[in-house]
């Protein structure tokens, strides 16, 4: 795939939301978040690790700001609504059905896609009504987390919207000084397809810096690891107040 039909995918197609680890998809009128991660607070208390509880009202800003840049008809969740992996307590439970509420003010259709974090949840799901399933594929364009492969869809999806990895890209500025920033990775794969690799909306990720070493064996995703052509990846870098910035192919800034 050539970079004309790369830049087709980014500005037509799967459409960063400037600012924010976020896609708009006008075929699916859907907006796509990625590795959520709700709980993970507690899940650093469990192990003696304090920090305020302040992802669940920044995530909910986020969804504001989102939706005063635009509006769909429904969001997918892709995967990681929740962090922990053990048995779900009520706490969490509470957590997850009050975000699924606020989300229903805004959008008319919510869906997940189950991620590996999300045992436990269906039971939530089929109290509102949300289908939990392993992947969306409409308009050629495949929703999966990434944890998993399913069957043979890969090879007749055009796009292919991934979360899992948490990818980030690494800069040095002019002292030496490293940065990790977010970005979203639009990545042309073997088989003539793009994957593009969303970072999670998390607050508290900080993702994992993809152009340190694009070596496949660095990747979480088995779709990522057979299929990307990481060094030709071009990365948008993500800030709330500059908002989403297109930077050269991985393989010129590694």
């Amino acid at each position: 795939m050539n970079e004309k039909e790369i830049r087709l995918v980014y500005s037509k197609k799967a459409i960063p939301i400037p600012g924010y680890p976020a896609l708009y998809l006008p075929e699916l009128d859907s907006t796509v978040i990625c590795d959520v991660h709700l709980g993970y607070e507690e899940e650093l208390q469990k192990k003696g690790i304090m920090m305020p509880k302040t992802q669940k009202e920044d995530i909910k800003r986020r969804i504001e700001k989102i939706n005063s840049i635009l509006n769909t008809r429904r969001i997918i969740i892709n995967g990681d609504i929740r962090h922990g992996f053990g048995k779900i307590n009520k706490k969490e439970i509470k957590e997850i059905e009050n975000f699924l509420l606020y989300l229903s003010s805004y959008y008319r259709e919510i869906i997940l896609i189950k991620g590996n974090h999300d045992t436990f949840i269906r039971p939530i799901a089929n109290r509102f009504g949300y289908p939990l399933i392993d992947y969306l594929f409409e308009n050629e364009i495949l929703i999966i987390h990434g944890h998993k492969e399913f069957g043979n869809i890969i090879p007749k999806s055009k796009i292919i919207i991934l979360g899992h990895e948490h990818p980030a890209i690494n800069i040095v500025n002019e002292y030496g000084e490293h940065k990790k920033l977010l970005a979203i990775l639009y990545v042309p794969t073997i088989l003539n397809n793009v994957i593009v690799i969303v970072p999670p909306f998390s607050i508290f990720s900080t993702g994992s810096a993809i152009n340190v070493d694009m070596s496949s064996r660095r990747f979480m995703s088995e779709i990522t690891k057979k299929y990307a052509i990481i060094e030709e990846a071009v990365p948008f870098v993500i800030d709330e107040k500059l908002g989403t910035i297109e930077f050269p192919k991985l393989k010129l800034i590694s």
